[in-house]
């Protein structure tokens, strides 16, 4: 009895003693990492940059698969989605750099007046609330293309030669946006000489130089304020990311047939206009296409009928030289 008295006691004080020391003593004791612990690695921006990029690919695949009738997600939302992206790019990302740095007044005051006149001209297409069909015979629509085509195209360069030059900084990259930049000016000053002046059209040269209006100022604008005006890898990341959401979305009107129903938003209208622009100018429609095909089989047949013909007279003419000989 004694004996087990002993032994429960000896257990209970031992119990007691670890408690008291995992409790009381641990906490004193510095904590120990392993080797391979890099305490100073931040998880944020990869995490970030990794959600961004699996986000891309999902939405890629939704943005070009979604499917649906008049009314649907496609013919509304997608429309909408268009107007946001491209608003997103021309002047909300240049207003959010100006109002994150001190001295980009003058930026601030661009972005201001670049977003009035593009948020006006997008209400005015939705709170028309028109389908693309119906709205492709109605004169505001034609409006809002002559607007997004000119406008990006003379403003968002002259501006940003002014910034670059007034500012002096003449690196390599501001010097490689110089050029682009005048080379856009320059282009649509050529190209209203030659439209109205020299009244000389060459549509398929017009076409090519019509979407090049519309989508090369924003996209230059973009990346020059990306490489000035990085704010933080964060910002960095989701510019890109809108950038390429937006040129994709801008893709699908030229790779495939946009819905009559599709809603007739500013951008959905301009684009839309631009597309068939462009397949008027360089698409041949089925029935050309196969007329062509027809005529390429046909010459095909008569220069293999040549061939044989030809082939049949030399044999001919050699069946005749060896009877010839036979009879000699």
């Amino acid at each position: 009895m004694n004996n087990y008295l002993f032994f429960k006691g000896f257990i209970l004080s031992q119990f007691l003693n670890f408690i008291i020391w995992n409790i009381a003593f641990i906490p004193l004791v510095p904590a120990k990492v392993a080797p391979y612990v890099d305490e100073t690695y931040s998880s944020k921006p990869d995490l970030y940059d990794a959600l961004l990029n699996t986000f891309f690919p999902i939405s890629f695949v939704i943005l070009l698969n979604v499917s649906g009738e008049s009314g649907s997600i496609k013919n509304i939302l997608l429309p909408i989605l268009d107007d946001v992206l491209y608003n997103t790019i021309t002047w909300v990302v240049p207003l959010i750099v100006s109002f994150s740095y001190d001295d980009l007044l003058a930026i601030k005051i661009f972005s201001i007046v670049n977003m009035c006149l593009h948020v006006v001209c997008a209400m005015t297409a939705i709170f028309k609330w028109k389908t693309i069909k119906i709205a492709d015979d109605m004169d505001y629509s034609d409006t809002i293309y002559i607007f997004l085509i000119i406008f990006p195209v003379i403003v968002i360069p002259a501006f940003w030669i002014v910034n670059i030059t007034t500012r002096h900084d003449f690196g390599s990259i501001n010097m490689m946006f110089l050029i682009l930049f005048g080379f856009l000016l320059v282009s649509i000053i050529l190209f209203i000489i030659h439209i109205f002046i020299v009244k000389m059209n060459n549509d398929k040269l017009n076409s090519v130089l019509a979407v090049t209006f519309f989508y090369a100022p924003n996209i230059l604008q973009t990346l020059l304020i990306i490489l000035n005006w990085p704010i933080n890898f964060y910002f960095v990341k989701a510019c890109v990311f809108i950038l390429v959401l937006s040129l994709t979305r801008n893709v699908s009107y030229f790779t495939g047939k946009v819905p009559d129903e599709f809603l007739a938003t500013s951008t959905t209208i301009t684009q839309m206009f631009l597309s068939q622009f462009i397949k008027r100018e360089y698409e041949v429609d089925d029935k050309d296409q196969k007329e062509i095909i027809d005529e390429k089989i046909n010459e095909i047949k008569r220069l293999m009928d040549e061939k044989i013909n030809e082939m049949k007279k030399a044999m001919i003419d050699e069946m005749k030289k060896d009877q010839l000989k036979d009879d000699v």
